[in-house]
């Protein structure tokens, strides 16, 4: 960052021909920011927009000016919002259908206005007047509103749908010469949202492209606007037109989202590009921490080996952006649990690492290292936005579960207890549920396949103390079992307190493993009485 420069003052030639995100690249930026500039009047991201759509002409006409909107209009558009503010399935469609009635209804308007006589609008110049301020006229608004509804709609062709109605606005602006639908950053931001929610394969590469053709869209009016001569419609097209914070965020969300092969990587790289254009001057151009949370969600989601050490890398750099002064950047939450999650997914998690020859940390202690840190973070500061919860122990819970040591079983525990223990202190976020216990009792289980193995493989193994750690885990496995289903019971049968199927399965595989026959026995009636504990007590 460079404020003085005048960076955050953005003219309107200033990214004059950017074209977006290029395609396809095999080379990474070295740095997102200047860690070395200065941090202070950083500027906060803009209001919530969308991206644009096809846009093939080199030229836009507009025969109609913006007039002042109607009290038929807005009253139009005031209804289309509130309906619009519904996550179901069906009310979108009801705005679309309320939205092109009204466009028919204006078109034959128009039609109408144009076939009268001169004399006859002469002679009824009045009435028709006070005609024409009854008139609903659609505008970018109502559009807006429409596809904003779409966005939120639950069905799978919401996005396509969405982007239908961006279509159409171009349509009516560039060949009906309607310039009061003209397309503008919310309406092309709420299309990409739409494209970031939606479950299409597609979804990811549809909303890159749309960020294109928003960038297009912009070059195109201010190419226009500059040869008219014309600055203070250019200062409207970039305040008005010009991608934002958001439209990065919301297609970096959508990548990274995708599921596609080296998402995490090609959303890393959008980040990069989205922090060069921030050095040269963009101040609108900020992340924000959901934005780096989805690309290290996606680093966890990968399964690729040395995966978490990517998201570990970036939880950093949010650390030292928000060092800088970027209260954006401050991770959360969320941010920390999918950091977890990377290392507790990572297909190397088990392998320690090597520093010069001496042996570290494996990553299942690199995640407790970063629950820590977020324990002692949120003493220190007492913000809710790094407060440790359930998600946050359980992760670490199945980090440890799999790492496949021998030890396994003990570090689950551990964590439990701290879960437990913040809970009776008061915070409620660390309520324990079932997800927890069955990921401790899945840590003690590969504690036994951890020394079964050990067992088989050393000869200087004592056979007995392995047998003893064996069981010892087995029926730890069993009371954490009988621990959850009394208190479900207490909790009035709680369903996040039921032990689920793989609870049961992987409490009956431990035992078996220990060939404690009747202990599967116990637990098999357990199951087959619904989790009711009736007398059901280990033998001793």
């Amino acid at each position: 960052f460079s404020p003085c420069r005048g960076s955050h003052i953005i003219t309107p030639q200033k990214y004059r021909g950017y074209q977006g995100p290029p395609r396809l690249s095999t080379t990474t930026t070295t740095t997102i920011w200047d860690s070395s500039s200065s941090s202070s009047a950083l500027p906060s991201p803009s209001s919530a927009s969308e991206v644009a759509s096809n846009l093939n002409d080199t030229t836009t006409t507009t025969t109609t000016s913006n007039k002042a909107v109607n009290s038929a209009t807005l009253q139009f558009n005031n209804k289309l919002s509130q309906m619009a503010k519904k996550f179901d399935v069906s009310t979108a469609a009801k705005v679309e259908a309320l939205l092109l009635e009204a466009v028919k209804n204006y078109q034959e308007s128009l039609q109408n206005n144009n076939n009268d006589d001169r004399d006859d609008k002469q002679e009824g110049g009045e009435e028709e007047e006070q005609t024409t301020k009854q008139i609903i006229a659609p505008n970018t608004v109502s559009f807006t509103n429409a596809i904003t509804a779409w966005a939120r709609c639950t069905r799978k062709d919401s996005a396509k749908r969405a982007q239908a109605l961006l279509d159409q606005m171009h349509i009516l602006y560039k060949e009906e010469g309607w310039g009061h639908v003209k397309p503008n950053k919310i309406s092309y931001n709420s299309v990409i949202t739409a494209w970031a929610r939606s479950r299409d394969k597609d979804s990811a590469h549809q909303a890159e492209s749309l960020l294109r053709k928003m960038y297009d869209f912009y070059n195109l009016e201010l190419e226009n606007s500059i040869n008219d001569d014309n600055n203070d419609n250019a200062s409207d097209i970039a305040r008005n037109l010009k991608p934002d914070s958001r439209s990065w965020n919301a297609v970096i969300n959508a990548v990274a989202r995708s599921r596609n092969t080296n998402c995490g990587d090609r959303a890393k790289f959008l980040l990069d590009e989205m922090g060069r254009l921030y050095q040269e001057g963009d101040g609108d151009l900020l992340p924000d921490a959901l934005t780096f949370g989805a690309i290290i969600n996606a680093y966890a989601n990968s399964f690729e080996e040395g995966a978490s050490d990517k998201a570990a890398q970036l939880l950093m750099h949010m650390e030292s952006l928000y060092q800088m002064g970027f209260e954006n950047a401050k991770p959360t939450t969320f941010v920390y649990n999918a950091c977890m999650n990377a290392f507790a997914k990572d297909p190397l998690i088990s392998i320690n690492a090597t520093t010069g020859g001496d042996i570290t940390m494996n990553r299942a202690e690199k995640a407790e290292q970063i629950l820590t840190s977020m324990e002692k973070r949120y003493e220190e500061e007492k913000d809710y936005r790094v407060m440790p919860d359930c998600i946050s122990y359980s992760t670490v819970i199945n980090a440890y579960a799999n790492s496949n040591t021998e030890e396994s079983g003990i570090h689950a525990d551990a964590i439990l207890r701290r879960m437990i223990n913040r809970y009776l202190l008061g915070d409620t976020k660390c309520r324990p549920n079932a997800v927890a216990f069955t990921v401790a009792i899945k840590a003690h289980s590969a504690a036994i396949n951890a020394a079964l193995l050990a067992e088989g493989t050393s000869a200087t193994k004592d056979d007995d103390v392995q047998r003893k750690r064996t069981e010892a885990s087995a029926r730890r496995c069993e009371d954490l079992l009988q621990q959850l289903c009394l208190m479900c019971q207490n909790q009035g049968n709680d369903r996040t307190l039921k032990p689920t199927s793989v609870t049961f399965e992987s409490v009956i595989q431990a035992l078996t493993l220990a060939n404690d026959v009747e202990g599967v026995e116990r637990v098999k009636l357990l199951r087959d009485d619904g989790g009711m504990i009736i007398n059901n007590t280990r033998r001793k």
